[in-house]
């Protein structure tokens, strides 16, 4: 889950996010569906469009020529572009969704000091505070600090099963290759 701030227009509230998107990460689609973004749903859908329409033609081809050897290669390769993809948005989304926030007219509230302090950060706005008030500044950074801490907590958090699952895969891969070189000196 993304880090929240609260932005306001017009007396209306609404939640926008900074860092990387688990959400977009494992729900893709519908993260944009449920933040009500025409926008980003119309991007998403373009994108699983394009992904489904790929995937169906090489299957049809396939079944039309009957090469399925160049099915299984290419089923390789999309679930491994399919998470490139998947990844490259969470990275990008929450970024472009409070972008276009900002642009369209939505503000931190001015006695939000996290949200202001979150938003300075990352860089969506330009956030000074006074240097004679040590008292906020402290807080700010105060708030920089966990927040930052708890993104790399989470990437950990992630990162550690994702680096069990390759090694598990590659020693599965290298125990597979010398099993089938036993059993063909065996002369299976």
């Amino acid at each position: 889950m993304a880090v929240k701030v609260k932005l306001e227009k017009d007396g209306f509230k609404k939640d926008a996010y900074v860092g990387f998107s688990w959400t977009t990460l494992f729900l893709g689609i519908w993260v944009p569906s449920f933040r009500l973004d025409l926008k980003g749903f119309l991007v998403f859908l373009g994108i699983m469009l394009f992904q489904t329409a790929t995937i169906l033609f090489v299957i049809l081809n396939a079944l039309k020529t009957g090469e399925f050897y160049i099915l299984t290669i290419f089923i390789f390769s999309y679930i491994g572009i399919n998470y490139i993809i998947s990844f490259l948005l969470a990275i990008y989304y929450n970024k472009i969704y409070t972008k276009n926030m900002l642009l369209d007219g939505w503000k931190p509230m001015d006695n939000d000091e996290y949200s202001l302090a979150i938003l300075g950060s990352y860089g969506y706005i330009e956030y000074e505070i006074d240097a004679q008030d040590e008292e906020k500044i402290a807080r700010c950074e105060r708030y920089i600090r966990e927040t930052k801490r708890g993104e790399r907590r989470k990437w950990l958090i992630f990162l550690i099963p994702v680096f069990m699952t390759v090694l598990s895969i590659v020693v599965s891969i290298i125990g597979l290759i010398a099993l089938i070189k036993v059993l063909s000196k065996v002369g299976y």
